[in-house]
């Protein structure tokens, strides 16, 4: 008897979606760029900046030069008319909000080198960093970018545990928050308060650590509405990174249970990450729900004549995770996090159409989150731990059809990341696979891959929100977040990237956190009722994923995460329904 040829009348998208049915979880492949030269083949370029002195004493001054490769253009006059030379304009940038430099110097024409003035200001004595040293790095840019390094204050023989850019402000300093989170109303009788500038990091114990982007006085007429009687000052700001505010020694956070939290509700959910694009796949209706130990979703979808649900039922035999950055002088060493992923997850999706050539079709969902909780670092800043499941659906009928089936995943093992590197701790998962019911006539198909469970740590604004409402929810009052509201204006505005809508290229990714998660492939390829055989052959692949977000971790030495992530384990298999001559797949 001749085999049977499954996938060989399948619709083309069908086929591709079987073969690379997890490619769309998996790290993609990036060309590697050619290496460029030191300096442009020709034409005048930046040659180098330098600093006098290198090292000075807070509230102290330089002097840096920034030196040309060729002398620039003069002013020259042609048949009797003056010519004027294009200004060459070097920008400048510095990393220390202490260390201030001006935005550009212009070089002089027919000159080789200009001058600029550095100065130093005095930490705050608010300062948890004190005033030790600091490291500040200049860059300056035409062309090409050239730093140069100015080292500030003198070493009292111990490092800092804080930035020195670090401000401690008591957090019944705040009187309101924006409904996005990226304002704050503080006290202003608070002399740490007053002293806030931006680029300064505000360190709220027990809920968060923000980055200042702008301050400004509350004009006096508006501090009725909250009830203020010694002024208010309104703040913006963004989320910091870990090297912001810690300047040496390790951060670390491993738990096997979470503090309480609960999701911010009503005009504050503003402030939390949005989970689709803002042309997303709005079609799907979906509910989940979860504890430290189980977790369920349900996603449902109704599209013209496509029917279609995936639910899960997760359970979690196994919790814990660890975390730990190692940081020298505010610049990342070492950053590590694992997490314990043994478990099992049920999954039963159904697709039905009621006409032909309406089965064909990719979905991409991703839900909220299905449990959270924070946990407190040893410097008792919090870190919001969340279990997250997203999906890919497509299924792919060429006619009046239905079909449901059912598969187990169970997975165990420790995995994770470390920088670039993946660590795989006996790691390992498999399937058992239920037969599909199924009432097509010809070759049918449908690919359902699932990343759940996906564990994420992260720092960011929306952990600080969650903060407030697990903690301090008095803070989130409408009369305060209605005057931070009407003040953001007037503050300037600056890229809000918490509250950016994702792309569909990075639809799954969590900002500003750390991520491991499993995903399970199956693609079902059925030969339908009129075949000869009633084959059914489902293609598996698993896949744990680590990344790590750069943003979130800061200044870092050495090699820096990928954007794409990493492979930690993989493994596939095809299983084949019913196991007889004549189904399995032809090599």
């Amino acid at each position: 008897m001749k085999k049977q040829q499954v996938s060989g009348t399948f619709p083309p998208a069908v086929v591709v979606s079987l073969v690379l049915a997890a490619a769309s979880w998996a790290p993609s492949a990036r060309a590697v760029p050619a290496p460029q030269p030191a300096y442009p083949v020709s034409g005048n370029a930046l040659a180098n900046v330098f600093l006098k002195p290198s090292a000075v004493s807070w509230g102290g001054s330089a002097t840096g030069t920034v030196v040309l490769q060729q002398r620039t253009p003069t002013d020259k006059v042609v048949n009797g008319k003056l010519q004027k030379a294009k200004p060459v304009v070097v920008l400048l940038k510095s990393s220390n909000s202490l260390v201030k430099v001006p935005a550009s110097v212009t070089m002089p024409k027919g000159g080789l080198s200009a001058s600029f003035p550095v100065t130093i200001s005095k930490p705050s004595t608010c300062s948890l960093g004190g005033v030790s040293t600091a490291n500040a790095v200049i860059t300056a840019t035409y062309k090409d970018s050239r730093t140069a390094s100015l080292q500030v204050g003198q070493s009292s023989g111990k490092p800092s545990r804080y930035t020195s850019k670090t401000i401690g402000i008591k957090p019944s300093a705040i009187l309101g928050v924006s409904h996005d989170a990226h304002a704050l109303i503080l006290d202003g009788s608070d002399k740490c308060v007053q002293s806030l500038v931006a680029g300064d990091v505000v360190f709220f114990k027990k809920l968060g650590v923000l980055e200042v982007k702008n301050t400004m006085k509350v004009p006096s007429g508006a501090l009725s509405q909250i009830k203020a009687t010694s002024g208010g000052v309104a703040v913006a700001v963004s989320s910091a990174s870990l090297t912001d505010f810690i300047n040496e020694g390790t951060f670390q956070v491993f738990k096997s249970t979470l503090g309480e939290a609960t999701q911010p509700s009503g005009p504050w959910a503003h402030g939390l990450e949005p989970n689709q694009p803002v042309s997303g796949d709005g079609e799907w209706k979906y509910k989940v729900s979860g504890t430290g130990s189980s977790y369920s979703f349900l996603a449902y979808k109704q599209n013209g004549g496509l029917q279609g649900s995936v639910s899960g039922k997760g359970e979690i035999t196994k919790f814990g995770f660890n975390f730990l950055a190692v940081i020298h002088q505010a610049k990342l060493q070492q950053a590590t996090f694992k997490v314990d992923t043994n478990g099992t997850l049920d999954v039963d999706w159904m697709a039905q159409t009621t006409g032909s050539g309406q089965g064909i079709g990719e979905s991409r969902l991703r839900l909220p989150a299905l449990h959270s909780g924070l946990v407190d670092s040893a410097d008792d800043v919090p870190l919001l731990y969340q279990v997250y499941a997203n999906l890919i659906f497509k299924p792919g009928f060429g006619e009046k059809a239905a079909a449901k089936g059912h598969f187990r995943v169970t997975y165990n093992g420790e995995g994770g990341i470390d920088g670039t590197t993946p660590l795989n701790e006996g790691l390992d998962a498999h399937t058992e696979i239920a037969s599909t019911t199924s009432s097509a006539k010809a070759a049918h198909g449908a690919v359902v891959a699932v990343n759940a469970p996906k564990f994420a740590l992260s720092l960011s604004t929306v952990s600080f929100l969650w903060a407030l409402d697990a903690r301090m929810p008095g803070a989130l009052n409408s009369a305060g977040a209605s005057l931070a509201d009407s003040l953001q204006g007037q503050l300037g505005t600056y890229v809000k990237a918490d509250l950016m809508p994702p792309t569909s290229q990075d639809l799954f990714k969590v900002r500003r956190a750390l991520s491991v998660g499993w995903v399970t492939s199956v693609g079902y390829a059925g030969a339908g009722m009129l075949a000869m055989l009633p084959c059914q052959q489902y293609y598996q692949t698993f896949l744990t994923l680590g990344w790590m977000d750069k943003d979130m971790l800061g200044s870092i030495s050495g090699s820096i995460p990928g954007k794409d992530g990493l492979t930690i384990f993989k493994k596939t298999k095809t299983t084949i329904i019913p196991l007889i001559k004549g189904c399995e797949p032809e090599t």
